[in-house]
């Protein structure tokens, strides 16, 4: 049995076939990359506000804990601390830390 194709894909068809493939497969590429970027940014999100819920702990536990002592725990580069007003025995301070990656700002009061 012989059998005589008389029409097939033309040149055009096959281009238009594999851009649209191609075209598929980068926007899938970069979902994908979007993705793990985002990742990173929510995990690096998690840590720091770990880290400011940890010093803000910290603090209220103990308000006269060395400073020392926390840079240490926290991986904090320096801490500065501004008395914004007082009332009683009570005290609102403002806590700067800065470590290498931001600047946080946490007003506690003591």
């Amino acid at each position: 049995m012989n059998y005589k194709i008389d029409k097939g894909f033309s040149l055009l068809e096959v281009v238009i076939a594999l851009l649209i493939i191609s075209i598929t497969f980068l926007a899938y590429n970069q979902l994908i990359e979007q993705n793990l970027k985002s990742q990173e940014l929510k995990e690096l999100f998690i840590k720091e506000s770990d880290k400011r819920l940890n010093l803000l702990t910290i603090y209220v536990s103990d308000p006269d804990i060395d400073q020392y002592e926390v840079r240490e725990i926290l991986d904090i580069d320096e801490i500065a601390e501004t008395r914004i007003t007082s009332y009683q025995n009570f005290d609102e301070v403002k806590i700067d830390f800065i470590s290498d990656k931001e600047v946080v700002y946490i007003t506690i009061i003591k």
